[in-house]
C-alpha cells in the first residue's frame, strides 16, 4: 500500500471530530416554514433542480404554484437522501467497519467507517424531519416514495449483469460516486437558498460530506490497486454507470406535483421530454457539473490508464 495516501488522509481529516456538525451540534434544524408566508424573499427551494418551470406550458403558473413544484422537488430530494443514506451508504459503511470486504484496508479506515455510519444516520434523521415539515406545510398526506421507485430500481440494476459475487463492487462504486458528488451538489444549491434553517442544515451537511468525500476518495485509492483485472473491469463499468445515473435529473416527482395542479399525465410526459430528454444542453451541463469531482478522483487514482475504463468512459462521453 502507498503510505503517502494514508499520510495525506491523516492530515486532511485531523479536525473531523471537531467539525462533524451533525454529531457535535445541538441544532434541531426545525424549519418553521410558516415564516415563509410572512416573507416571500425567504427562498428555500432548489431552483437548479426545477428548470422545468421555464417550459412554455408552465409559464402561466402562479408564484405559489411554482413554489409548490419546487417545494415538492425539495421533498423528493430529502426523502431520497433519507433512504439512500441508510440503505446504500450505511450498508457500505457497515461492511467497512466490520471488515467484511476481502481487501487490505487499514484499521484507521475501518474505525472511521463507524464515523461515516454515525454521520449518515444523523443526516437521514434530519432529512426525515425536513421531509415531515415540508409535508405539513403543503398539507401533503400522500406517500411520495413511489416516485422514487424508478431511481432505486436503476441503482440496484448497476452491476446486475455481472455474477452476484461481484455485487459488493457495485455497492462500493455507487457509494464512492455519490459521496464524491454531494459536496459540489450541496454547495451549488446553497447559493440560492436564503431561508436560514434550511441553509444551515445544508451547510452543516456539506461540512460532513467533505470529510466523507475525503474518506471514500482515500478508500478508493487504497482498494483500486488491489483489484484483479476482472474486478477492475467490473468496477470501472459500475463507476461509469453510477455517474450516469446519479448525474441524471430525477423527474418522476413532477408527475405528482403537476398532476396536483391539474395537468394530465400525457401533458407532464411531454413537458419532461421537452426539457430533459430533448434539450442536450441541459443534459450535458448537468452531467458535466455533477461528474466533475468524481472524474477528477478517478483520474488521480490512475483509473483512466486502465484501457477498459478509458474506453468505457469515452464511449459514454465522460472523458
Amino acid at each position: 500500500m502507498n503510505n503517502s495516501i494514508l499520510e495525506l488522509y491523516v492530515k486532511t481529516k485531523k479536525d473531523w471530530d471537531k467539525h462533524a456538525s451533525v454529531r457535535v451540534s445541538n441544532k434541531s434544524y426545525d424549519l418553521n416554514l410558516n415564516d415563509i408566508d410572512l416573507n416571500d424573499d425567504l427562498n428555500w427551494h432548489l431552483p437548479s433542480y426545477s428548470p422545468i418551470l421555464d417550459h412554455n406550458d408552465l409559464k402561466s403558473l402562479s408564484d405559489d404554484q411554482k413554489r409548490f413544484v419546487m417545494g415538492t422537488q425539495l421533498l423528493e430530494f430529502v426523502e431520497k437522501t433519507t433512504i439512500f443514506e441508510i440503505e446504500q451508504v450505511n450498508n457500505v459503511a457497515n461492511n467497512l467497519a466490520l471488515g467484511k470486504y476481502d481487501f487490505d484496508i487499514p484499521n484507521l479506515l475501518k474505525v472511521d467507517a463507524f464515523k461515516i455510519y454515525t454521520d449518515e444516520g444523523f443526516h437521514a434523521l434530519f432529512s426525515k424531519k425536513m421531509s415531515d415539515d415540508i409535508k405539513k406545510y403543503y398539507k401533503i398526506e400522500d406517500d411520495i416514495t413511489p416516485y422514487l421507485k424508478n431511481f432505486f430500481l436503476k441503482l440496484k440494476k448497476i452491476g446486475s449483469k455481472f455474477d452476484q459475487k461481484y455485487l459488493y463492487l457495485s455497492n462500493l462504486s455507487s457509494t464512492i460516486v455519490s459521496e464524491s458528488m454531494i459536496v459540489h451538489d450541496i454547495s451549488n444549491e446553497m447559493k440560492s437558498i436564503v431561508y436560514e434553517p434550511i441553509r444551515e442544515m445544508f451547510r452543516d451537511h456539506m461540512i460532513d460530506e467533505a470529510y466523507h468525500a475525503n474518506y471514500f476518495g482515500t478508500l478508493f485509492k487504497v482498494i483500486w490497486s488491489q483489484l484483479s483485472k476482472k474486478e477492475k473491469e467490473i468496477m470501472s463499468s459500475n463507476l461509469c454507470d453510477s455517474i450516469l445515473l446519479l448525474s441524471k435529473p430525477r423527474v418522476d416527482i413532477f408527475y405528482y406535483s403537476l398532476s396536483k395542479l391539474g395537468f394530465k399525465e400525457n401533458q407532464i410526459s411531454k413537458i419532461i421530454s421537452d426539457v430533459y430528454d430533448n434539450n442536450k444542453e441541459i443534459k450535458q451541463n448537468i452531467l458535466k457539473r455533477k461528474s466533475s469531482p468524481v472524474l477528477k478522483l478517478l483520474e488521480n487514482a490512475g483509473v483512466f490508464n486502465f484501457t477498459f475504463a478509458n474506453e468505457k468512459f469515452k464511449a459514454n462521453g465522460l472523458i
